[in-house]
């Protein structure tokens, strides 16, 4: 009855008023069929599965992929390939462009970022001790849990990616399955863990704390083999030779040494920084190892040479994080943040950086507003994630084509965008390419003998007929193409033009016939003749040779019966 004096009122006022109903505990609700639309949610996402199908596509059948030479236009966006199709060409894998930033809702200092061994997933460690996943794909939250309960310092996978490894600030490391099931617990230091590496053959591991030692660990046993003492202050970060006994460590003390696991003495003191050495790793050719300090600068050692550094990285910011690329070998990151606090721009800028120029190659300027203490490259190398004390994780991947175009080349249909599009109007105008070109090509309607794209011709017109042109040939060119050819005494070309073919050659004579037979030799060679057959001319032949009769055999036949004797009466 309520309902129905409502209605009433709102067909005589004319207007739009939203109805409501009683639920069973007496309060109104509004009508949800009259609720406002809500818009389409829009999910930011880098699916690199078809572009890896594709470039597997195009390995298979014997092509090499390049980003080079992209077309400006938002459709060639899914011949972007993995960095692993294009191992030639590192510039292209710079991920200068901002994708997502992931925040949790208790937001605290992210310390240490790790992908999954997979790329499924990036795993955070936070000042709280808690884990946290991300999806690799869409880069939206996943799960958190509580791994420490003080704040983790450092992660680290095996190499078969079947464990994980954690360091807390309490001097505890816990051992982890990819599912997140916690199986150890172990007391290993008493001051705060800051680095862990695996060696190659995951049977050992190494620890690195603020009390100057770094311990040699058993990690089926979870027993301490060795300690390797030598730093003189807190020891930040270690890394394990990627297929050597060798371990390389840096600290406050300002210095990079090098370590023999197995008889726990000091190789080397490679280099020396003038402020503390934040973070160190080897590159995965095994020669080269990338240390970075706070006090601007960035070394690149060789292990062939440990007195002195190949190269040095200027920078005006304190470095305290570095990352090789996955692909490329000579591509790097570094995570760099400001001296002066006040100073809030370039605070937590990330710089691409090339093994062989001392100049960085591309700078995000204010990526983070505090310090990055961490970095880490996709498995497949397209993406780059970064934790930063800003107690936030963000995502970066490469440009795609025609970003920095006007925004109407993203719609409309994609021979309009490809053909049509200001652009590549003037390639195509070059090419003699167009749009309806395209569409007769692709409906089957003409084609090019010998030519397997579509720009081959103008539209709906023959290769070498009046007003036509050749790919990459103006209509000049053409034509003293064609004049040297008639000059040359050529008549023509399959495919260009419509003269006429030469006139059939002359069938050869027919061969004479044979003499005809002498009667005086007719009976000295006289052919033997067949069986039923008479022979030529007038000489009869012999008489037709008799078959040849089968011949008995005496061998034992065991299935053959004698034969029955006759009767005899």
């Amino acid at each position: 009855m309520y309902q129905q004096q409502q209605q009433q009122q709102q067909q005589q006022q004319g207007g739009y008023r939203r109805e409501y109903h009683f639920n069973n505990t007496g309060s109104m609700q509004q009508d949800s069929s009259l609720r406002a639309p809500k818009g389409q949610l829009q999910r930011t996402t880098i699916d690199y599965h078809g572009a890896t199908l594709r470039g597997l596509e195009l390995r298979h059948s014997g092509a090499r992929p390049s980003l080079k030479g992209l077309a400006a236009d938002p459709s060639y966006t899914v011949d972007v390939f993995p960095s692993v199709f294009v191992p030639d060409e590192p510039e292209t894998s710079i991920t200068t462009r901002f994708v997502q930033q992931a925040l949790n809702k208790q937001r605290n200092p992210v310390n240490v970022i790790r992908w999954t061994p997979e790329g499924r997933r990036l795993i955070t460690g936070s000042s709280r001790g808690e884990l946290t996943l991300w999806n690799g794909l869409s880069f939206n939250f996943e799960t958190i849990m509580t791994a420490h309960d003080t704040p983790i310092h450092s992660m680290e996978w095996s190499h078969d990616g079947q464990w994980m490894i954690s360091g807390g600030h309490d001097g505890i490391i816990k051992y982890w399955q990819p599912s997140l099931n916690n199986l150890k617990i172990l007391q290993a230091h008493k001051f705060p863990v800051r680095g862990l590496s695996f060696c190659p053959t995951d049977a050992k591991f190494v620890s690195a704390s603020d009390d100057q030692q770094l311990k040699i660990w058993d990690f089926r046993r979870c027993q301490e083999e060795r300690a390797l003492s030598g730093h003189t202050w807190e020891v930040r970060t270690v890394d394990w030779h990627p297929f050597l006994g060798m371990v390389a460590s840096g600290g406050k003390d300002n210095m990079v040494r090098t370590w023999d696991p197995r008889s726990a003495r000091c190789l080397a003191s490679i280099g020396r920084h003038n402020n503390s050495v934040t973070q160190l790793q080897w590159n995965r050719n095994g020669r080269w190892l990338l240390s970075g300090g706070r006090d601007h600068c960035i070394k690149l050692f060789d292990v062939r040479r440990l007195k002195e550094e190949v190269a040095t990285f200027a920078t005006p910011r304190e470095i305290h994080s570095v990352a090789w690329h996955p692909v490329h070998e000579a591509l790097f990151v570094s995570g760099g943040s400001l001296s002066d606090p006040k100073d809030s721009m370039g605070e937590g800028s990330i710089q691409f950086w090339m093994a062989d120029e001392a100049k960085q190659k591309a700078c995000i300027e204010g990526a983070h507003g505090s310090q990055i203490w961490s970095l880490a490259w996709h498995p497949l190398g397209h993406v780059l994630a970064s934790g930063s004390n800003d107690k936030a994780t963000r995502f970066w991947c490469r440009p795609r084509p025609a970003e920095h175009l006007p925004t109407e080349l993203g719609g409309g249909d994609v021979d309009e965008r490809i053909f049509r599009s200001p652009v590549n109007m003037r390639a195509a105008d070059q090419m003699a390419c167009h749009s309806e070109r395209a569409r007769r090509l692709s409906m089957g309607e003409a084609r090019v003998p010998g030519s397997d794209s579509a720009a081959s011709g103008a539209a709906g017109a023959r290769v070498g007929a009046p007003g036509g042109a050749l790919p990459g040939l103006q209509s000049t060119d053409v034509g003293r193409m064609l004049a040297r050819i008639k000059q040359a005494g050529v008549v023509g070309l399959p495919g260009l033009g419509a003269s006429t073919p030469p006139p059939p050659p002359p069938p050869p004579p027919p061969p004479p016939p044979p003499p005809p037979p002498s009667h005086a030799l007719s009976g000295i060679f006289r052919p033997p003749g067949l069986p039923g057959l008479v022979a030529p001319h007038a000489h009869q032949a012999g008489p037709a040779r008799a078959e040849p009769r089968a011949r008995k055999t005496s061998r034992f036949n065991p299935i053959q019966r004698d034969p029955p004797p006759p009767n005899v009466h």
